[in-house]
Parts: C-alpha cells; structure tokens; sequence
C-alpha cells in the first residue's frame, strides 16, 4: 500500500485527491493519508481553474491536515507526496521531500530557474528517489496520438505544426500569485509551458526560438513563438489576458507530408486527400494517467520513460530562452 500527502489543496490539489480516492476504490493500492494547505479554508472550498470549479470535501476526518508542507514531510511515513503549490515553491518542497526519502510529483512547470530544476535533479540523485513533473499533456488521449503519429511516420514527415493556448486571466489563484511575474513567470511560464513541453516531446530542443510578448495584465500575459528547426516550422501561441467571460481554449493543427492532424472545438481528425477521419481514442484523464504512472514506476523501481524529469528541465530551458527573446527583442540560440 502506497501512502500519499497532497501539498497544496486547491485546484489541482482536489484533482489528484479525487483520482487517487477513485483509485484506493479500485483496488489500486494506494492511500491519502495527509493533506496540507496554509490556508485551512482551502481544505473544504470549492476551488476555480481554468477548465472549470474543483469540487469541495465533504469528510477530511479520515486524513491527518497541516498548514505547513515541512511538518507534514517530518511528521508523516508517506511513500510518495504530491505537491500542487505555486510554482515559486516548487523546487524548496522537492528537494526536501525528496530529502526526507520521499518520492515527489511537482507539478509544472518544473521551477522558475534552471538552478532550482537543477537542485531537485541532484536531490532525486542523492536520495535514490523518483522526481516527475505534472507536464500532463503526454498522457492527454489527444496529444499521444499526435506523439504516435509524429514517431510513426504513417503519414510521413511533419512539415509544420502550430499550438494554441488561451484563457481569461487567472484571478482566481491563492494571493493574486498568478498575476505576480515574480512567482509565476507569468503565462509563459504557467500557461504557454504546456505546449513547450509538447514541442519538447515531438520534435526535441529547437535550434533557436524568436518571441513576441505582451505584457498587459501582468508581465508575460502572452507569447507567441517561432522555434527553429532545420526541416520543419514549428509555433505556439497562449494568452490569458483574454474577457473573463473568454472559454478555454488549447488545441493544435499540425501539417504532414501527406495529412494533416488537428485537434479545436470540434475535436481530433485526421484529414487526408480523400477523407476526414476521426480516430476512436481512449476517455483516459490524463491527471489520473499521469499519477497511476508515476506509481507503477514506484512500484518496480521503474526509470520514468514518459515524461522523465530531465526533459521537463529542457522545457523550461526553452521557455526561458523564449522570454528572454522576447525582452531582448531578437532570436535566441539554444545550447
């Protein structure tokens, strides 16, 4: 039986804890045992983002709850914890948790600076324990065909490829820390980073990135990017400082030798010269997916191979080659 914390309980946090009480059900051998928030509000609320309210918890009698992440860590025998906290705290949870014997799931994106990526990659090292980072678009059923396709060759090389991810500004998050540049990087960094990493698992590091930004309701509120590669154009383009009343928006549309695979509001195809296909994909969740990976590599003592943590270092190394692009207002190489 795997025991479980859950470091930070709003939006996300609820996710995590819904699929891992769906998977203690099933038989799945794992078991929350702590929750932590420094807000104990947070604990029975109801909780926004931008794919819709977080459902509320009726009985925490079960659980052990704390307002500090470093008391649960010291006080709580957990096999694993995840941590759904704003990014700025990211890597300091990591590293101790990891510290403590404690296998870690940090959601993304990975941290703000390539240092602290590079402190929780070396505290994973020394502890013998696995890191992986909440990238969650390579378990969503949608971009693992894309993933299959690109791999596959079935419809030959990709010529171009274009990524999209918009939202109304995030005015929902604990203390305003989205609309705070200092502690969220902005959507670049929160937003953007998805598809980033998506480009990352496709195609690799690009050569080069050329950015655009603007910087209206907070600093980086959008940034649309060109990613040089030698044989294929490659862009990507997310903004939250879209009306409130905007709906949530991420799809992609990318060009084949000979088809094209896009995914929008009407869904994913598949469009050749002679047909418009709509492949039968999985209803996997991918928060769900993401988690009972983590813990089959827990399990066997597994390497992650999906979505190691290593790559999701070089996501965040684009992302900021991207930013500084953008201030510097000129093409950025990528070493």
């Amino acid at each position: 039986m795997l025991k479980c914390g859950i470091i930070g309980f709003g939006g996300l946090g609820k996710v995590h804890f819904n699929n891992l009480l769906k998977m203690e059900k099933s038989g799945a051998g794992v078991r929350v045992t702590a929750l932590c928030d420094v807000e104990r509000d947070s604990f029975m609320a109801k909780t926004a983002t931008n794919i819709g309210e977080s459902s509320g918890v009726a009985d925490l009698s079960p659980y052990r709850l704390y307002s500090s992440a470093d008391d649960m860590l010291a006080k709580e025998e957990l096999d694993f914890a995840i941590a759904a906290v704003p990014t700025y705290l990211h890597s300091g949870i990591a590293v101790s948790a990891l510290g403590r014997g404690v296998h870690m799931f940090s959601e993304k994106p990975m941290a703000l600076t390539l240092e602290q990526c590079q402190a929780m990659l070396d505290a994973a090292a020394a502890s013998g324990k696995l890191l992986m980072i909440g990238q969650c678009l390579r378990y969503w059923p949608e971009y693992r065909k894309l993933k299959e396709l690109v791999d596959g060759g079935e419809y030959g090389k990709v010529v171009r490829a274009e990524f999209s991810r918009l939202s109304a500004t995030p005015l929902w998050s604990w203390q305003n820390w989205y609309m705070d540049h200092e502690r969220s990087g902005g959507a670049a960094m929160d937003l953007h980073v998805h598809d980033v990493d998506m480009i990352n698992w496709l195609f690799g590091v690009p050569e080069a990135v050329t950015s655009v930004a603007t910087h209206g309701v907070s600093k980086f509120d959008s940034i649309s990017t060109a990613y040089h590669y030698a044989d294929k154009a490659v862009s990507a383009i997310a903004d939250w400082g879209l009306a409130a009343k905007y709906p949530f928006g991420m799809g992609f549309c990318v060009r084949f030798e000979n088809a094209v695979a896009a995914m929008n509001a009407q869904g994913f195809h598949i469009y050749t010269q002679d047909e418009a296909l709509e492949p039968e994909l999985p209803k996997d969740d991918a928060y769900y997916c993401e988690i009972a990976d983590f813990m089959r590599c827990i399990r066997d003592g597994a390497a992650i191979e999906i979505n190691p943590p290593e790559s999701s270092m070089r996501t965040l190394k684009i992302t900021l080659a991207e930013k500084e692009s953008a201030l510097a207002g000129k093409r950025v190489a990528i070493s």
